[in-house]
């Protein structure tokens, strides 16, 4: 997987290769490249997703250095 995606284009995209795999109508080597980037994309989401956790939890971190600050004026 070359190209760069948004999470939700990467869904759609997995969503379709799986389709396809289930219609059944594929040979076998087909089936298996359609596997192996099926594969890529679920790996490539959970990278993404890792990330937007961290980014998550970065943000709420700051929040609690703000309320902490907070607190310290509240006194």
């Amino acid at each position: 997987m070359k190209e760069k995606m948004t999470l939700e284009q990467a869904n759609l995209k997995l969503e379709k290769l799986v389709k396809k795999m289930e219609d059944g109508e594929l040979g076998i080597e087909e089936s298996m490249k359609c596997y192996d980037e099926a594969f890529k994309i679920l790996n490539y989401c959970y990278e993404q997703l890792e990330t937007y956790k961290g980014e998550i939890i970065d943000i709420n971190k700051r929040i609690d250095e703000i309320k902490s600050k907070e607190d310290l004026f509240d006194e």
